[in-house]
């Protein structure tokens, strides 16, 4: 099995083309389809389906396409190592990320990045936490942030954030228009959350602990929709007067800012913080360009944490607590 086979027959998968595969390797078809023979040769089976010009991944292919990838993966992470050794800043940095971190928190951070190492590539992969820690552990990405705390003797933590989780409704639902006589909102109960519809979306274990509060509180929440983004679920509850929604602040600092959310204090629970981390894979070097993205993201934390638009949020969840 050699590599150039592997790198075609990936290429051919992702691309579902093996005039697209060859296109993206440099090569020419008949050399692209011949590499993929041999290799089905050698693992003895058909990897693909062909009809026409059309491909698609047999079964046998669709099981050995992630292992082709690590293959791939931990060779292109050695070449990169040697490159940062003979060059200092070129190289491959792989991430990997939720959407709404890679939206308000590391756009601007990979912006900077490139500015200062243009020669760099730089690859973001999205996922969910879980999905995050895989990547990292199958070396599919160099450093990952997700929410923890990450258990696992093979991860290393290099840098946490903590964030409040707030309960946040839209301007018509009606606990927006609870006041005490201040103008303050009026904090809600845990029997008041748990007779509401949750729109969620699992920021971790800090919001499983959340709701499993809610329920030794009084009964289990009603949660009615589970959406994997979060501006799915601030859109949901900004246009739905009967539902509510439980984020980090961060996330929501603007439509806070704007009115277009409101967020409820709860006068029996205490909310949950949670934990945002920047993980590596524990047995591999960490290379000057995770190093610098490191040191240029914990720089916009704190910018962010410290922006007046965050702290008058912050300030105003502490009056209503009061």
């Amino acid at each position: 099995m050699e590599i150039g086979q592997l790198r075609a027959f990936v290429a051919a998968a992702r691309e579902k083309s093996f005039t697209h595969a060859a296109e993206i390797l440099s090569l020419t078809q008949p050399s692209v389809t011949a590499r993929i023979q041999t290799l089905e040769q050698e693992l003895k089976l058909p990897l693909f389906l062909r009809k026409g010009r059309s491909i698609s991944l047999t079964d046998g292919g669709k099981a050995f396409l992630p292992y082709a990838e690590r293959m791939l993966s931990v060779l292109e992470e050695a070449e990169e190592a040697v490159r940062n050794v003979r060059e200092g800043t070129a190289g491959r940095f792989t991430l990997g990320a939720n959407p709404t971190l890679s939206s308000n928190l590391i756009a601007p951070v990979l912006s900077e990045f490139h500015r200062e190492y243009p020669q760099v590539e730089i690859y973001l992969r999205s996922g969910n936490s879980g999905q995050v820690v895989e990547m990292v552990l199958d070396d599919v990405v160099q450093l990952g942030v997700a929410a923890g705390p990450i258990v696992n003797q093979e991860i290393r933590t290099l840098h946490s954030f903590k964030d409040e989780l707030i309960v946040v409704v839209g301007p018509q639902h009606p606990f927006a228009h609870r006041h005490d006589n201040e103008g303050n909102i009026t904090p809600v109960t845990s029997l008041e959350l748990t007779s509401q519809e949750f729109v969620i979306v699992r920021w971790g274990v800090s919001f499983d602990l959340f709701l499993g509060r809610l329920s030794d509180a009084s009964r289990n929440p009603r949660i009615a929709i589970e959406v994997g983004v979060t501006d799915t679920a601030k859109a949901m509850v900004q246009s739905n007067s009967g539902i509510i929604t439980l984020l980090p602040r961060f996330t929501t600092v603007n439509e806070l800012h704007s009115g277009a959310l409101v967020e409820i204090p709860i006068a029996d629970i205490e909310l949950t913080n949670i934990e945002i981390c920047s993980i590596h894979r524990r047995d591999r070097p960490i290379l000057p360009p995770t190093v610098r993205f490191l040191e240029l993201w914990v720089s916009m934390v704190e910018k962010t944490m410290a922006t007046p638009v965050y702290k008058s949020s912050l300030e105003a969840s502490l009056i209503r607590a009061n």
